[in-house]
């Protein structure tokens, strides 16, 4: 066997295997020395030092926490019959003994320096095998008495558990111990086993059935209701808590439920029924896109809805009840582009009285439905685009009862040039915001002047496609003194030129002007205009509800909890 050259000192605090090198030899090769050629080995490890993986690859597996201390001594006893041939060439790693025992460890002083001759080699060899004698009888007598130890402790510590912090940093290979074992249980099986032995052990063992619940612990598929002693002692004397409340408390509690849920629980009981029905309950709703039934509109606006939302809605007839005499709360009512018959709309508005906004767009209008509009005293905006059925009379009962009006649109309504005279000859001087777009052919320069006249301070003015107009309006134009904004967009009679002229105007911000320009002559109007904002909105938001992708409110109120 060849010399072997050892380190001056061992780390015995570090549990991990340390690889250790032989030396070559200097005498020549020899028998033994020619079946280890290479010059790099690792020196065989003390036959007591085994790890966990040396364990498992010789078919002695981790020992659970049934076996005992004795069969651990076997194990170990069994590892040291396998390892211990002097001939083999293998690595056995090296663990710290001491680690293992918990108990202070001799260390063992294997350096030696390679003496070059073969007798010297056979000395170190001798050497080594008396110090792994040696620690082997002191490893089996420590490993004995911390077996009686284990044995005497099993009664006192029946049914702790080993996987307490303070035994998890334990060896199980020396720290064996028992789970859930009482004096009275099965004896304990000594004999050596892998982990596999154990595992099949493990089940073997009897299902431990779990005591029935209690009635505070209700399971169900997706959830179980968790209720103490005092909460079943009140449920089981038949108590309603809940009807003590006061219809303060129950309100508080329905105004955070969907309108679907207030309208189910409403057929609950009579008490449910009418506080479901509150007013605070409905101030806002919106059913647009849907389709209400005959009734459901009544029934709808008896609840006390402040703010309604029906675009797109189909209505079908009857709405409401003929003899029925209503006075709906409703503020504000979108009824932009609706499905609802003359006769349905305006028995709806006979009965709304306080109107502030209201949206009437692409719906068919006539006299009888003017009037009853004209007689919510408060209205503030009104948005007619794209509405039939406006005629002169219609236009001027409108204008002379709207006395509080500040926004108006009434663009693409195909009016009559009387119509156009009766509306800027009757409009409310209190409009600021003003959009009489697609009058073509029916408003002229003369409209204008007079509209100045009524409404000088029109911050927003909207007269697109308005083609009759010609270059006279813009005196006219500029004798708004607090005009923002203005659109004359695709008023061909009026040329590129006469725009520069709104430069003086030092209250205008923006200015649309729509397919009149070149890019050419846009960039010199640019560059003679550069501090307004010129083509900056395709849409106009005069009185319109809802601006943008903003679906879910009408003129900035929510319509949706």
């Amino acid at each position: 066997m060849s010399g072997r050259k050892h380190r001056g000192s061992e780390n015995m605090e570090n549990l991990c295997p340390i690889t250790r090198k032989r030396s070559t030899n200097k005498c020549g090769p020899t028998p033994a020395v020619s079946a280890t050629k290479s010059g790099h080995h690792e020196l065989p490890s003390s036959p007591s030092a085994l790890t966990y993986e040396a364990l498992e690859e010789m078919g002695i597996g981790m020992l659970d926490s049934e076996e005992s201390s004795s069969s651990a001594l076997s194990a170990i006893a069994l590892a040291v019959s396998a390892t211990s041939d002097d001939n083999s060439n293998e690595t056995t790693p090296y663990v710290n003994v001491s680690r293992m025992l918990h108990q202070q460890q001799q260390r063992l002083n294997m350096s030696s320096t390679a003496d070059t001759t073969l007798d010297s080699s056979l000395n170190n060899t001798t050497v080594i095998d008396e110090a792994q004698q040696r620690l082997l009888r002191q490893s089996a007598e420590k490993l004995q008495a911390l077996t009686q130890v284990k044995r005497s402790a099993l009664g006192s510590e029946a049914g702790s558990n080993s996987n307490s912090p303070s035994k998890r940093l334990r060896n199980p290979l020396v720290a064996v111990t028992c789970n859930n074992q009482s004096e009275a249980a099965a004896p304990l099986n000594l004999q050596p086993s892998t982990s596999r032995q154990a595992q099949l052990r493990q089940a073997k063992k009897p299902v431990v059935v779990p005591p029935p619940q209690t009635d505070w612990l209700c399971p169900t598929d997706s959830f179980f209701v968790y209720r103490t002693p005092a909460m079943s002692a009140h449920i089981s004397s038949g108590i309603n808590y809940f009807e003590r409340l006061s219809d303060e408390i129950v309100l508080n509690i329905f105004k955070w439920l969907p309108k679907k849920t207030l309208l189910r629980i409403s057929t609950v009981c009579k008490r449910f029924n009418r506080c479901s029905r509150d007013e605070t309950l409905w101030t806002r709703l919106d059913l647009g896109l849907r389709t209400l039934r005959p009734g459901a509109l009544e029934q709808i606006m008896n609840r006390g809805v402040l703010v309604l939302r029906l675009a797109q809605v189909s209505i079908q007839e009857p709405a409401f009840t003929p003899s029925a005499d209503f006075n709906f709360r409703l503020l504000y009512l979108d009824l932009s582009m609706a499905s609802i018959s003359k006769s349905c709309l305006r028995m709806f508005l006979s009965q709304c009285r306080q109107l502030k906004k209201i949206s009437l767009e692409n719906n068919d209008l006539d006299d009888d439905i003017c009037a009853e509009l004209a007689q919510n005293k408060n209205l503030e905006a009104v948005n007619l685009t794209m509405a039939s059925g406006l005629t002169a009379g219609g236009v001027r009962v409108l204008m002379q009862s709207l006395n509080n009006l500040s926004s108006l649109n009434i663009s693409w309504t195909d009016l009559s040039a009387e119509a156009v005279t009766a509306l800027v000859s009757n409009i409310s001087p209190n409009v600021i915001r003003l959009n009489v777009a697609g009058c073509r052919r029916v408003l002229f320069d003369y409209h204008v002047l007079n509209l100045q006249r009524r409404c000088p301070q029109l911050l927003e003015l909207d007269l697109s496609d308005c083609n009759s107009l010609t270059p006279a309006v813009i005196p006219a134009i500029m004798q708004f003194k607090m005009l923002e904004y203005l659109s004359v967009s695709r008023c061909y009679l009026i040329p590129a030129s006469r725009f520069i002229e709104l430069k003086d105007m030092p209250s205008l911000t923006y200015l649309d002007i729509f397919g009149m320009l070149s890019d050419a002559a846009m960039e010199v109007l640019e560059k003679q205009m550069p501090e307004m904002g010129i083509n900056k909105f395709i849409h106009s938001s005069v009185s319109r509800p809802t601006v943008g992708t903003r679906r879910t409110s009408i003129w900035g109120l929510r319509t949706r909890d």
